[in-house]
Parts: C-alpha cells; structure tokens; sequence
C-alpha cells in the first residue's frame, strides 16, 4: 500500500522537493490560475479552476502511488513558501522518462527551476537508472528550452502533444552532470 510519508525529501540551498500535502491545493490553484503559467502547463494552455487543480494534484499523487516516483512539490526552505512542481513522472503512453517543472510567476527568475531540476534529475538517475531522460517542451516556451540547454539536454524530435508542437529535448545519464 502506498504510503505519502514514503515520498522521499530532497533538500538543496534554498529548496525543499517533497510530497504533496492537501494544504498544497491553495498555492497551487493560484498557479495553476495565472494565465502565464498555464499557457505552457495545461493542454489546452488555460488557467485551471480550483476542482481541475484538485484533480490535477491527484494525479501528481497517483502517480507516485503507482509508479514510486513522480512530480514533487517544492518548496522555499527560508520560508516554506509553496514554489511549484518539479520531477520525474512517466504517464502512460508518455514520450519517455521526463523531467518535468512548473513554478509560480512570483520564483521565477530566482533560478529556482535550474536548482529543483537539477536537485530531481540526480535524484531520478541515481534511484531508476534510466539510460536517459526527456522533457517535453513546447515550441513556443522559451525559458523552458533555456533551462534545458543549462540542464545539458539537446532536442531529439519534434512531436504533437494536446495539438500542439512539442520539441523531445533529452539527456543520456553519461552526460548528466551531477550536482
């Protein structure tokens, strides 16, 4: 039986990456809100209402339950403030073992995402040993490819996703730079 406290808890300088909490619904409707946000998070690129933010953090739980891995919610360890999503998740017919993030207007450019992303990506190929990892970003996100050329990913194919165009952007584990 799945157990949440299992989920474990990755620490960095400024960050905490855990399990999701229901007193996470809050700050995370409100991201999930801003238009800004959601353009590049949801599939249709709209803000998301309180009830489909819940169901969307259910399947960041769920996902866990059933795979053992998963988004992790992150958090600000100064000040606990709730700063966005960021892991590793595979949804079924998924385009591989991606790495995956999405943080509230008010962290970015704080360089929050590069930290939690890199801090997750450790985590997924020392515990799973994935040959590579993948992120699916649209064409148009700009600071998302950025993030990944910093992380050491290159695009590997173009693809459609919620009819959008998607760039496959990838990293083998063998150029993976541990942080």
């Amino acid at each position: 039986m799945f157990d949440p406290r299992d989920i474990p808890r990755l620490e960095t300088e400024r960050l905490m990456l855990r399990g999701w909490r229901e007193d996470d619904l809050d700050p995370l409707a409100a991201m999930m809100a801003d238009a800004e946000v959601a353009r590049f998070l949801t599939g249709d690129q709209r803000p998301l209402d309180r009830s489909s933010t819940w169901r969307h953090m259910a399947l960041l739980v769920g996902h866990w339950a059933l795979r053992g891995y998963g988004l992790f919610a992150v958090e600000e360890r100064a000040t606990g403030a709730f700063v966005g999503r960021v892991g590793a998740w595979q949804p079924e017919c998924w385009v591989g073992f991606e790495l995956g993030w999405g943080l509230a207007r008010a962290h970015w450019r704080k360089g929050y995402a590069l930290e939690a992303a890199r801090a997750a990506g450790d985590w997924a190929f020392a515990a799973f040993a994935p040959d590579r990892i993948v992120s699916l970003i649209h064409v148009g996100n700009i600071r998302s490819q950025a993030l990944a050329r910093r992380l050491g990913m290159r695009v590997r194919d173009t693809t459609i996703h919620a009819g959008m165009p998607h760039d496959i952007w990838e990293v083998a584990r063998a150029a993976w730079r541990p942080h």
